[in-house]
């Protein structure tokens, strides 16, 4: 929100008289406050007004009118089923499901099907029995924090592709 002024003083930061706000409010200038009564101010927000008249000069002068509105939405609302049928844009609720039977697909894997095979293989391969529950439970916490991941709560430190190292660990200068 910017300052609030009064009409004067907003006539003074625009440079316009105050019948040219008063037209300027007729035609949908925004007002905080409308002084009711002799000798009370209407009140305005001067980031606001600046706004409108920014949009006013983007209009070049022209009004849109109801039918011009209703056929300018009409005309997004066709090229947005184009650009879907062309395949152009992806609705986000679509993104989701799929994304979300992908992670589904992937957790029943990393949870009933890999540790079996993985314990299974490493004991065939060293002639030792493997313990699934060696696998497992360390899949299953990975799991776990990737559940109560909040995206808000990450923190970015700069570049995501550098591992991360243990404390007191110091990378070979090769």
């Amino acid at each position: 929100m910017g300052k609030t002024v009064s009409k004067a003083d907003l006539s003074e930061i625009v440079g316009r008289d105050e019948r040219t706000l008063t037209r300027w409010q007729n035609d949908g200038m925004p007002v905080i406050e409308f002084g009711l009564g002799r000798g009370n101010e209407n009140q305005y927000d001067t980031e606001a007004v600046i706004q409108w008249l920014m949009h006013q000069a983007s209009l070049n002068g022209k009004k849109e009118s109801s039918r011009d509105r209703l056929d300018r939405v009409r005309a997004n609302r066709e090229e947005l089923a184009l650009a879907k049928d062309l395949g152009e844009v992806v609705i986000a609720a679509d993104l989701v499901e799929r994304f979300e039977a992908m992670i589904t697909s992937a957790k029943v894997e990393l949870l009933n099907t890999f540790p079996d095979a993985l314990a299974a293989e490493l004991s065939a391969r060293y002639g030792v029995e493997v313990d699934d529950l060696l696998i497992r439970d360390p899949i299953e916490s990975i799991l776990r924090r990737l559940s109560d991941y909040d995206k808000d709560d990450a923190q970015s430190a700069g570049d995501s592709d550098e591992p991360d190292y243990p404390e007191g660990f110091e990378e070979d200068g090769e």
